[in-house]
């Protein structure tokens, strides 16, 4: 059977809803196809594998003594199981899937890990993540490719303690209020913050600073909505989903909006209520980013319709639940995406592996060679 692993959990602010994403897909995997194995890396940053991780009730009091230690071997395209310390039991492993949201795993370290072990990797490479995951750097990159996001200012931690008032006028001067705080490399909208003064601004960066060392600040939009659309690659072609508009009471949709509230009020309406010019000119969008970017996996852009422009918000490389309401209304048909993005991930990896990783050199044979380039 070929084993394909599953991260999830991880060391980071949104691993709750890592672990949503990472059981529901464990549980999607077509069965008769591949055995999927769970990768569960804790709030410490320890890897651990066991069938019972499949089980979502088994987070809500964790017990890490029915679970085994995992690690990966540098160069060694397996995983092993941990006895006390030593690597005892290889798994062979077939491909691997990112279901880590936020930093420490959306941000690209996974996927770099799985590159230096030659696994096939069926997620957003180490470039697409490190730089999607930076809202600031990916308004830059998406300025590159000629596509309209909003204008920002983005500082870090220690720029804004060391001279608070020389940001705060170059907020005041560029945008007028109400802005958004919003740390910069964080989701499921943790930690952002509308200002409606400066005294709100204060309080805000303040706030977004507890959950990020840098952080954007944007003009507040009104009379926009926000629409989403996804896109994979399967058999080489390029699909992108229909919209959705999630659909909330608040200024902008909040961490229970998008986990819990969907339950008690909040809801999605697929398609969006958009016109048709602004739906083709999101699907348009939304491909070129896959395409330009050399995109793997399955990502999501969220956008914000404003007088029939389409505004990209942010670009998700691991989305909550891989988006599989933009593709599926069931699990089977959401199991033969998955099988389907799995082989082109593998497919992907072959082409990869087609490349020469050795130089042949005699320059470490001459005597008298000096170091630098």
């Amino acid at each position: 059977m070929r084993n394909v692993l599953v991260f999830f959990g991880g060391k980071s602010c949104e691993h709750d809803i890592s672990v949503i994403t990472g059981v529901m897909t464990l549980n999607s995997i077509d069965k008769s196809l591949y055995n999927p194995v769970p990768v569960y890396i804790s709030g410490a940053g320890e890897w651990y594998t066991g069938d019972i991780l499949k089980d979502v009730s088994f987070y809500k009091k964790l017990n890490y003594k029915k679970l085994k230690r995992v690690t990966f071997i540098f160069g060694d395209d397996a995983l092993y199981i941990l006895k006390g310390k030593k690597a005892c039991k290889k798994i062979p492993v077939y491909a691997a899937i990112n279901c880590l949201h936020g930093l420490n795993g959306e941000d690209g370290c996974l996927a770099g890990v799985i590159k230096m072990n030659f696994i096939p990797f069926c997620s957003p490479d180490c470039f697409m993540s490190s730089a999607a995951i930076d809202k600031g750097i990916m308004k830059t990159v998406l300025r590159g490719l000629n596509i309209k996001t909003l204008n920002c200012i983005g500082l870090t931690r220690r720029e804004f303690y060391a001279d608070c008032d020389k940001f705060i006028k170059a907020i005041e001067k560029a945008f007028t209020y109400p802005v958004m705080v919003k740390p910069a490399r964080l989701g499921s909208s943790i930690g952002i913050f509308k200002a409606e003064d400066k005294a709100h601004l204060v309080e805000g960066i303040k706030a977004a600073f507890l959950y990020d060392g840098k952080i954007i600040v944007e003009p507040a939009l009104a009379g926009f909505k926000e629409v989403n659309a996804a896109a994979m690659k399967l058999n080489g072609e390029i699909i992108v989903s229909e919209t959705e508009e999630p659909v909330t009471k608040n200024d902008v949709l909040t961490f229970s909006d998008k986990y819990v509230g969907f339950k008690t009020g909040a809801k999605r309406i697929s398609p969006a209520r958009i016109s048709e010019a602004e739906a083709d000119k999101i699907t348009k969008i939304t491909r070129k980013i896959y395409e330009k970017l050399d995109c793997r996996g399955i990502i999501r852009i969220d956008f914000f319709v404003l007088n029939g422009e389409a505004l990209v918000n942010e670009v998700n490389t691991v989305p909550g639940s891989l988006a599989y309401y933009l593709f599926a209304d069931s699990i089977k048909k959401f199991a033969e995406i998955l099988s389907g993005v799995i082989e082109q991930g593998v497919k992907d990896f072959k082409e990869y592996k087609l490349n020469d990783f050795a130089f042949k050199s005699d320059v470490l044979q001459i005597d008298g060679v000096k170091g630098g380039k």
